[in-house]
């Protein structure tokens, strides 16, 4: 079982990244939310904390070995959590996690099930499942009060968002977009985009004014 790793980080893409462990090269996947908070650190050290697990069928005859990485132990044991819930495996749970797990921990035990189908390949009667399944065991999750500490290579964010945006409004802006017809992959490279200038974001509306001044 691999459950650390540390390595200079090469690439960051939409779902995974490289890091070079010599003298090796691993593929990682990783939550949307840790991929934010890596993707301005290619080229740094970093450690993540990882899961091992084999994707496909062994009746389609082709298994192949992954890694998960996530930025904090804490992070991990949630995920294995929520991917316990029918319904939501590896590759929805990491497209699912585009919050912080303290909130996404809180959205769960408030019940806020309407919350929970917006987050990207939750629909609603999965959004009802994991409230059914997970609203009594994410209690410690939901109780976090800060970052953990820093881990090498990594800028913590205490609140769960850039530093030119609220908490939720990077979430809320990413649903809005798939809303209308954006692919995830271009609501992401929109978003991205609007953060990597100045300006400070105060609401949704405020980031897609800004998002299609840009496509203007």
């Amino acid at each position: 079982m691999i459950t650390h790793i540390r390595g200079l980080l090469r690439t960051v893409g939409e779902e995974e990244l490289t890091l070079a462990v010599e003298p090796m090269e691993l593929e990682v996947l990783i939550p949307e939310y840790t991929r934010r908070q890596l993707q301005t650190r290619v080229g740094e050290p970093v450690a993540l904390h990882t899961i091992f697990y084999i994707e496909g069928n062994a009746m389609g005859g082709r298994m192949t070995p992954r890694l998960v990485g996530f930025l904090s132990a804490i992070d991990r044991e949630f995920f294995e959590i929520f991917c316990s819930v029918d319904g939501v495996g590896v590759r929805k749970a990491l497209r699912a996690m585009v919050r912080p797990v303290r909130e996404f921990a809180r959205t769960i035990q408030d019940q806020d099930v309407k919350m929970l189908a917006t987050y990207p390949g939750i629909g609603e009667a999965t959004a009802e499942r994991i409230v059914a399944k997970l609203r009594r065991k994410v209690g410690k999750f939901a109780l976090i009060v800060g970052a953990e500490a820093p881990v090498e290579g990594v800028a913590v964010e205490t609140n769960g968002a850039p530093e030119n945006a609220e908490p939720d409004v990077i979430r809320d802006t990413f649903a809005a977009l798939l809303s209308v017809g954006h692919t995830e992959s271009q609501a992401r490279q929109a978003i991205d985009r609007v953060l990597a200038g100045k300006k400070k974001f105060r609401t949704v509306a405020d980031m897609i004014d800004a998002i299609y001044q840009q496509n203007r």
